[in-house]
């Protein structure tokens, strides 16, 4: 029985330091963290609920988009359920889904992601109102309003860019239309055209001329060669005497690392977009929506093209989706939230009747956060690990003492013993010896149960603080 816990006594000690190490610093310490943030735009009514899911690996406060080979997601309007949405998060941590709801998105929408048997998001999130009539009329695409510039004469110039917005170096038609002050078309009127920083009707900075219609408008294509264009405009009446007319003067609505929509794809029976890069991109996101929200997303795809540019194309939806479609939001972040990012019209219309303009969609939004309910799993796991952990310390420690307490106990007894019979006059050879006398025998016994009582007291608070420390330093994890 000694023997066994005198190897108790060295042997213990090790193995519960060393199982309390692998858990706390197993188990125990913090892992990668993943999680699902839900971005959208969705429209009370809308037979479409489209969701841009990012996937996020999470790592003390550090973030890096995180790839999932299969996510489901399903979602329940005022407990209906929708159509399922089984698909990956890519590379770039961006997934698209889309659920169809044939009878219309109605609050409360609750959505629910998982990842197997692991539920990675389940949270309501926001409906947005429908748009209003007015708006409707047109979808996604109000008409154009007129730039702002510095404008003189008894003509008045209205300078609108086709589709909103323009991106160097693609050509893109500007309108002019050609009013007296009270807004009565001046038919025929003739415009002088200039431009600093951009190439007119491939004419170089003009100037150029071009005549109005009937109605009075104008249109000329002109290609940024820059980020800052302006425009000088001059307008004089058809036979009118020389001076008398009007001009504009004013810059262009240029966007600085815009990805351009090339107008040319949306004609033809399978009208794409088609989206060209001036800048080395590798892929491109897209929101297609229009009066009825956000209708589908997609990441597109960018290459080399053979003409300097990175370009990639995305087939429009068939049936009514392409019906409903009026603006296409194409950026170079996820969140739609980048200098570059342009909402263009989707009309292959062109001229000065075309009903385009620029577009004004709802860009998506975070719907939904599933980040903080991981990292709470996460921090609930690691808890319960170190506690066992700590538990283990605790338990090793607690019987240590005992082991050394009952050693001491041991050894105390053998000695009195011996103490008693060498005191008795029986010397280690068994020769007799001059026994001691009553006070001298106490106070040897004494004195040799003080001294190993102060050892093992010693040596119990060492072996604590040893098992107190390596709690202390798990701590840190």
């Amino acid at each position: 029985m000694a023997s066994t816990f005198d190897a108790a006594t060295y042997v213990l000690p090790a193995l519960g330091i060393g199982l309390a190490a692998g858990v706390l610093l197993g188990p125990g310490s913090q892992r990668m963290t993943t999680g699902v943030r839900v971005w959208g735009a969705p429209v009370a009514g809308s037979e479409a609920l489209a969701l841009r899911i990012e996937g996020v690996r999470r790592l003390y406060g550090a973030e890096d988009p995180a790839a999932i080979p299969e996510i489901e997601v399903s979602a329940a309007a005022a407990g209906a359920p929708l159509e399922r949405w089984i698909g990956p998060i890519d590379t770039d941590g961006i997934g698209e889904a889309l659920l169809r709801a044939p009878d219309g998105l109605t609050a409360p929408l609750a959505v629910r992601i998982a990842r197997g048997g692991e539920v990675l998001l389940e949270q309501q999130v926001p409906l947005a109102p429908p748009l209003p009539a007015e708006t409707s009329a047109l979808p996604g695409a109000a008409h154009a309003s007129a730039l702002p510039g510095a404008a003189h004469g008894e003509l008045r110039l209205r300078v609108t860019a086709a589709r909103g917005a323009m991106a160097a170096p693609f050509p893109e038609p500007v309108r002019v239309a050609v009013e007296t002050e009270d807004g009565a078309p001046i038919a025929g009127a003739r415009v002088e055209a200039s431009a600093v920083g951009a190439d007119l009707e491939g004419r170089g900075s003009g100037p150029i001329e071009v005549v109005a219609d009937a109605r009075g408008a104008a249109e000329l294509s002109l290609k940024p060669l820059s980020h800052a264009v302006e425009l000088t405009l001059r307008a004089t009446r058809p036979g009118g005497p020389p001076g008398a007319g009007g001009s504009w003067e004013g810059r262009l609505p240029v966007i600085p690392g815009a990805i351009w929509l090339d107008p040319g794809g949306l004609a033809g029976e399978q009208p794409a977009l088609r989206l060209v890069s001036p800048a080395p991109r590798p892929r491109a996101y897209v929101s297609i929506g229009g009066a009825r929200g956000r209708l589908r997303g997609a990441v597109v795809p960018l290459a080399p093209d053979g003409a300097g540019f990175f370009a990639g194309t995305l087939a429009l939806p068939d049936g009514p989706a392409r019906l409903a479609a009026g603006w296409a939001v194409v950026a170079s972040d996820p969140y739609e939230q980048g200098a570059g990012t342009v909402a263009w019209p989707l009309s292959a219309a062109t001229g000065p009747a075309s009903p385009q303009g620029a577009a004004s969609p709802r860009r998506v939004t975070l719907l939904a956060d599933g980040l903080p309910a991981a990292e709470a799993r996460e921090h609930a796991r690691v808890s319960r690990a170190r506690r066992a952990g700590l538990a283990v310390l605790g338990a090793t420690a607690a019987a240590e003492m005992l082991l050394l307490a009952l050693r001491s106990r041991t050894a105390r007894r053998r000695l009195e013993a011996h103490l008693a019979a060498a005191s008795g006059g029986a010397g280690e050879d068994g020769a007799a010896g001059a026994p001691l006398s009553r006070e001298d025998r106490g106070r040897l016994l004494a004195a040799a149960r003080a001294e190993p009582l102060l050892s093992v007291l010693a040596l119990a608070a060492l072996v604590g603080l040893s098992f107190a420390t390596v709690a202390a330093l798990a701590t840190f994890r």
